[in-house]
């Protein structure tokens, strides 16, 4: 489906799942360069930036961080001219929306006659970094939440919480890794495309990266942080479990054993048969496990 927003002499084109039939209407309405075109219809694996005179194509992934119906990034590949701005994506994606409803003001931001394919794409690009730095803004809550929980006794099942962020910081971490090289080439490829120095703006998506992935690396070592306590909390809980048990078997163990030695069936079984033979037993199997658990609370083990 090809959605199209007109604005002067730029047109923004958002394409969703697109048909060979559409891929061709694009490239005889927007002269895309048949090199460009061999993977429009289909996402690709990799971070990959092409320009040459009048035409930029760059793909890019953005990590997902609340949807749990998509294992895989959101892939969108930008093809941008002077007159024409291409979006192509497979899902449905929440900063591209937001980009429709803002586009006209955008582009009267740029001044009437001025605004560009590769001016409202470096706006769109920076728009993807703010919409990454809102995600890890749910993260950092999640990772609070996480928080007050394993400080309130819930360690166990902080467990499985804490599985599912480091999932998502995993996955946003690889997805915003490949940026870094595809940035680093977009400033030669614009000039390229568009014999123009684009250097200023360029800078600024690249500072916009940069923030995102510092947060990124504070977010992930305060989850590695909150992951180590929530296992040292866990693992004193278990080894205060295992001491009790521990303890428990230590001492029903001798009581066990010196009871089934005065029901062995022998004839000369001290203590048994003489007057209160039974009180007798039960008074030394009452002294032995206090004397036990005395020597424990002296040790300090309970």
């Amino acid at each position: 489906m090809i959605e199209r927003y007109f604005h002067n002499n730029v047109t923004w084109f958002d394409v969703a799942n697109p048909t060979p039939e559409e891929i061709r209407q694009l490239i005889d309405e927007c002269n895309i360069p048949m090199e460009f075109a061999n993977d429009l219809a289909s996402m690709t694996p990799k971070t990959e930036v092409f320009s040459k005179k009048g035409f930029l194509k760059i793909t890019l992934d953005f990590p997902i961080v609340k949807r749990t119906d998509i294992n895989h990034p959101h892939e969108v590949k930008f093809l941008v001219s002077k007159k024409h701005l291409i979006t192509i994506r497979f899902e449905e994606i929440e900063s591209l929306h937001r980009f429709s409803k803002e586009y006209e003001i955008l582009c009267m931001l740029h001044g009437k006659g001025k605004a560009t394919g590769e001016m409202l794409f470096i706006t769109m690009l920076g728009r993807f970094y703010d919409a990454l730095y809102a995600k890890l803004d749910y993260l950092e809550s999640k990772l609070k939440d996480i928080e007050e929980e394993i400080f309130t006794g819930n360690e166990e099942k902080m467990v499985f919480e804490l599985s599912s962020v480091s999932r998502r910081l995993i996955t946003f971490n690889q997805t915003i890794d490949a940026h870094h090289e595809a940035l680093l080439k977009l400033k030669d490829a614009m000039y390229i495309a568009f014999a123009k120095d684009h250097k200023i703006a360029c800078d600024a998506i690249v500072h916009q990266y940069q923030i995102v992935n510092r947060r990124l690396r504070a977010l992930t070592s305060t989850f590695n942080d909150l992951r180590q306590t929530n296992n040292s909390l866990l693992e004193t809980k278990q080894n205060g479990f295992m001491r009790v048990f521990t303890i428990l078997a230590f001492v029903t163990f001798p009581l066990t054993l010196f009871s089934s030695m005065f029901g062995m069936n022998t004839e000369n079984t001290p203590i048994v048969g003489t007057q209160f033979d039974f009180w007798i037993i039960v008074l030394i199997m009452v002294f032995i496990s206090t004397a036990f658990f005395a020597y424990f609370r002296y040790k300090k083990w309970l």
